[in-house]
């Protein structure tokens, strides 16, 4: 464990954020898939800065975003170089400067992978006497100090076995505590497991990274740590950005730990005449949170705080609701094929496998200026006009009041913790609720399995291809241009889709797929699985080819 609190301690802990030197590339690059995958990635989003739009966002989120267990390739020269450590880290700073979460957390799964491959390896050479070892010494040495305690706790995870990967943080960070006796040293293990957690709940829901889905109890045990962390470190959560953070981490855990995280598919439901519009805007309508078509919108969560019987806080009292930003709200049902829903909201039905659809909806802002907080001391960016997603937070919808209090108890629980006084406690209670009013609704909805999309607007900044018109919010995506598959009855936007898939698959693809002619559905694994495929998974039809690369 000493090299993990060497890692730490030493001058390992600095955040160097100088974008990559292109001289340093090595001669043979790429020489493996993963080299290409980010090379691909660092373009796309270097395009992105320069040329901000939802069309050079989607080809970002195309190469972020995976759903299958087979869909990245693993194949070419196996090595780590110091420009691949490099590349990461510019990546990551990118996914910071442009709230483009799913770059981040492929960057962990992309870890993952490496570090898998690398312990793979290093005992195939110990089968042939060839010496090695498990240790990536790139990693170990160049990666931000978020990214290197993941690779030390996933390391762990993947060797031993033993454990889960929560216990496994909790284990290589209490190693750390342990050999880190002043607040000097635990700062860098306390800022680096927080940004490590937030970066995680940003988690899209895709089938590799499973393990990432904590259960409650696993929560609660993060949340103790993380506090014992700040106290140690010395560090107010009450004080800004670290509140912002933890109220973004705490809620985004709870939300989507609802029904045991989300592994269902997302429909939206449009008629013929929004899809028919889709083809030539290229928009999503969203109405206000005030302007849905339930009369008792927000008002359940507010009902339950009437009777504090079930309260056991003091600290929770005369909590205030009044509304301090405007929300919009895009709503996706967890049916497919549902002849209610059809009937109610249209017989066009887009699919989409996980969370990737939030960053398609958010509206892109344009901010002169972005902080970056280093080590104890906060540095400023200045760069021109950069390019930021716009906050977006995802969730089922709770249609039961004893569940909706039961996991309210536990957020209360969780903010119970913090070492800050009762009134810091309900003020950071009160706009968390801001948007979880949002998440539950009467019993009368719950055929709906309604998944909800709720997107934060700044004043503050300038947005691009969004506008607030006739009550609705208008944002440019490629939402309907490009869903994971379609259903339903006749589409007039289905002879759009199936070229603009297929052009998408010709730059992503890098393994073989199957593609259903029928509903559009790509899949990886039942191709490079065990067994010959003979209808697609989603809608059964036989009319599939398979894609070989």
């Amino acid at each position: 464990m000493k090299k993990i609190i060497d890692a730490f301690v030493s001058g390992g802990v600095k955040m160097d954020t100088s974008f990559i030197d292109i001289e340093d590339k090595p001669e043979r690059w790429p020489a493996n898939a993963r080299e290409q995958q980010l090379e691909r990635v660092f373009n796309a989003v270097e395009e992105f800065r320069k040329n901000p739009s939802y069309k050079t966002k989607e080809v970002v989120l195309a190469l972020v975003n995976s759903h299958d267990y087979n869909q990245f390739s693993q194949l070419g020269l196996v090595r780590i170089t110091d420009y691949e450590v490099s590349m990461i880290n510019t990546l990551y700073l990118w996914g910071m400067f442009c709230c483009i979460n799913s770059l981040k957390t492929f960057l962990y799964e992309l870890i993952s992978d490496a570090t898998a491959m690398h312990k793979m390896c290093s005992w195939v050479d110990a089968s042939i006497n060839k010496a090695s070892s498990i240790r990536i010494e790139q990693y170990e040495e160049g990666l931000f100090p978020s990214l290197k305690l993941y690779h030390f706790a996933f390391q762990k995870y993947n060797v031993e076995k033993d454990k889960s990967f929560a216990e496994q943080i909790i284990a290589v960070v209490e190693e750390c505590i342990v050999d880190s006796n002043c607040s000097e040293k635990v700062y860098p293990i306390a800022h680096a497991f927080t940004t490590m957690l937030n970066d995680l709940s940003y988690m899209k829901g895709n089938k590799k990274t499973s393990f990432w889905k904590f259960n409650r109890e696993e929560l609660k045990r993060l949340f103790q740590l993380e506090v014992r962390l700040m106290d140690l470190s010395n560090q107010n959560p009450y004080k800004p950005p670290l509140r912002g953070v933890l109220m973004t981490q705490i809620s985004n855990f709870i939300l989507k730990s609802r029904n045991n995280y989300n592994d269902d598919y997302l429909c939206k439901y449009v008629s013929e005449q929004v899809a028919s519009n889709s083809i030539r805007n290229h928009q999503l309508w969203m109405r206000k949170t005030s302007e849905l078509n339930d009369e008792r919108e927000e008002k359940v969560i507010p009902e339950l705080f009437e009777d504090s019987s079930w309260i056991k806080y003091s600290w929770i009292k005369n909590i205030d609701f009044t509304e301090t930003r405007t929300y919009y709200v895009s709503s996706f049902c967890k049916e497919l094929n549902n002849d209610d829903m059809k009937r109610d909201y249209g017989n066009c039905i887009y699919g989409y496998k996980n969370d990737r659809i939030a960053e398609l909806i958010a509206p892109i802002m344009l901010s002169g200026k972005k902080r970056l907080f280093l080590g104890e001391k906060e540095e400023l960016q200045e760069i021109e006009d950069w390019p930021t997603l716009s906050q977006v937070i995802a969730f089922d919808v709770l249609y039961d009041k004893d569940l909706a209090k039961e996991e309210l108890s536990f957020l209360f629980d969780i903010i119970d913790l913090l070492k800050i006084s009762e009134e810091e406690k309900k003020d950071f209670l009160q706009i968390i609720l801001q948007y979880w009013v949002l998440s539950v609704k009467d019993p009368k909805w719950a055929p709906e399995r309604e998944r909800r999309y709720v997107i934060f607007l700044y004043d503050a900044y300038n947005y691009i291809e969004m506008k607030e018109e006739d009550s609705f919010l208008k944002v440019s995506t490629s939402l309907f241009a490009l869903p994971d598959f379609i259903l339903g009855g006749p589409n007039p936007a289905r002879f759009f889709i199936k070229p603009a898939i297929e052009n998408k698959l010709q730059y992503i693809a890098d393994k073989s797929f199957m593609f259903c002619n029928n509903c559009y559905n790509v899949d990886y694994d039942v191709v490079n699985g065990l067994g010959k495929v003979v209808k697609c998974p989603i809608c059964s039809s036989e009319d599939i080819v398979i894609n070989e690369l």
